[in-house]
């Protein structure tokens, strides 16, 4: 109901002791919206490998090329809310993660290392965000 005073509605107060909880659907709603930026981030991270060295072509740039370009894909499908959108994220997920590991043991290089822990952070949090309950249909409205 609109306020006297200000015109502005009841249930748009989020703080004080008027404030409310997120209904189910703002819940996912944020989930979904976290998710898709830490996509993006992941996307990122991808080309960013592109540009650093080694620079010689081979499997790492096949890889960071066609993994970048499907999370950037997903990332702007997620909103359609289907299934198999997280069904094949979740997956190009759990393929990275267990690569993140054979790189981690391989290369000894400190920042590298970070960086992959930092990813495999973000990897667990998008997925985590994609399946918690509640979030079997994510859709933004």
């Amino acid at each position: 109901m609109p306020d006297a005073t200000s015109g502005a509605t009841a249930t748009a107060r989020t703080t004080g002791p008027d404030a409310r909880r997120p209904s189910g659907r703002e819940g996912r709603s944020a989930r979904l919206r976290t998710a898709i930026a830490l996509t993006w981030a992941l996307a990122v991270e991808h080309m960013y490998a592109l540009v650093t060295p080694p620079y010689e072509l081979g499997i790492p740039h096949a890889f960071h090329l066609s993994f970048g370009i499907a999370y950037a894909w997903l990332a702007l499908r997620l909103r359609a809310g289907r299934r198999w959108h997280r069904v094949l994220l979740t997956a190009l997920l759990g393929v990275q993660l267990v690569g993140r590991f054979f790189v981690f043991a391989a290369i000894t290089d400190t920042w590298v290392r970070a960086i992959l822990v930092l990813g495999a952070l973000l990897t667990i949090a998008i997925a985590t965000l994609l399946w918690a309950a509640g979030g079997s249909r994510l859709r933004s409205h």
